[in-house]
């Protein structure tokens, strides 16, 4: 099973994959211009076709790649 630590570029996951928090850690999003959104945390990362998307805890996804893509920030717990 493969981490978000292990995740450096798209090609590190296949179409589809996903790649939950470590143990002990858990990561929330921000945007390129630092703005804290509510959003909830991430539960995993996922590839879509040349893009990697973080899925919320609030059912959302946002793109970690590409323009304008958000920050994944980690939280220890």
């Amino acid at each position: 099973m493969k981490f978000i630590c292990n995740v450096r570029q798209v090609t590190d996951l296949a179409e589809g994959e996903t790649a939950p928090p470590e143990p002990d850690m858990g990561y929330e999003l921000r945007s390129i211009a630092g703005d804290n959104f509510e959003a909830g945390v991430v539960e995993y990362v996922v590839r879509r076709g040349d893009a990697i998307y973080a899925r919320t805890t609030a059912g959302e996804e946002f793109a970690v790649t590409g323009k304008n893509a958000h920050v994944l920030v980690p939280l220890g717990f």
